[in-house]
């Protein structure tokens, strides 16, 4: 779900939806698909026959005076989109997004919904100090309240791609995200770490990271590494950030990298 047009008085919502027929025949399908708002109510349906096998189902729906997600005040939508054929529903999504425009501009920074002003990010490791990695939700709600009365508005994550459930939260409390997903490419900081499994993975990893994080308003960059030792091999580096870089604008072509 994408934002392409964004304005106080209309906006349009882009859902493209891809659909797999796992069954032994062919079926002909419609996608439907019900915007639903903020306070839970339905807004705008629309229903689309899928134009070919394999080809995504691309919707735009233009919904006027929506409400925007922001920093005081995230609103967040969302899709609930059915796969249909000969009248029965074989499959069901539900996804959250929020309606806003975020881009950045060389010569005065980002912006957020026509209104420019400084990123005050910190940044933030996967684990929540001692709980380690399973972080509980509460801990995550507790450290964002404490830092945006700092005046923090923005979270880089490191070093790895960062728990859902810590994304949904920055969607609802309003906090900018940069999503990173490595700290190593190929040469290694420890024997056993994900050097060994760059070649093979890294585009994979990366491209299914994208998928299920792209949907979220709270993120406007995306980071493909971070302290990264190929580094002093200046044409090697180069390669693989170029290669990374393709990946992401081809899975998500929204958002810079």
């Amino acid at each position: 779900v994408s934002t392409p047009q964004v304005s106080a008085t209309q906006a349009t919502v882009r859902v493209e939806t891809s659909v797999t027929n796992e069954s032994v025949s062919a079926r002909e399908i419609t996608v439907q698909t019900t915007l639903v708002s903020p306070d839970g109510q339905s807004v705008a349906s629309l229903e689309t026959k899928a134009a070919s096998p394999g080809a995504p189902v691309i919707q735009q729906i233009v919904l006027p005076k929506p409400q925007l997600w922001d920093l005081a005040a995230p609103k967040l939508y969302c899709t609930v989109s059915k796969v249909i054929s000969d009248g029965k529903v074989l499959d069901e999504a539900t996804k959250t997004f929020g309606i806003r425009d975020a881009h950045f501009e060389a010569d005065t920074g980002f912006w957020l919904n026509g209104k420019n002003f400084k990123l005050k990010g910190v940044c933030l490791h996967a684990d929540g100090g001692a709980f380690g990695a399973a972080v509980p939700l509460g801990v995550w709600e507790q450290r964002l309240t404490e830092l945006r009365k700092l005046g923090v508005n923005a979270i880089r994550t490191e070093h790895n791609p960062p728990a859902p459930e810590f994304l949904d939260l920055c969607d609802r409390m309003g906090f900018l995200v940069m999503d990173e997903f490595f700290d190593c490419w190929t040469v290694g900081k420890n024997p056993y770490d994900y050097h060994l499994y760059f070649d093979e993975w890294s585009k994979t990893d990366e491209c299914d990271t994208i998928l299920r994080d792209r949907n979220h308003p709270s993120v406007i960059i995306y980071s493909v590494g971070n302290e990264i030792h190929d580094t002093p091999q200046a044409e090697l580096a180069k390669r693989i950030l170029k290669g990374l870089v393709e990946v992401a604008h081809a899975t998500d072509p929204t958002r810079p990298v």
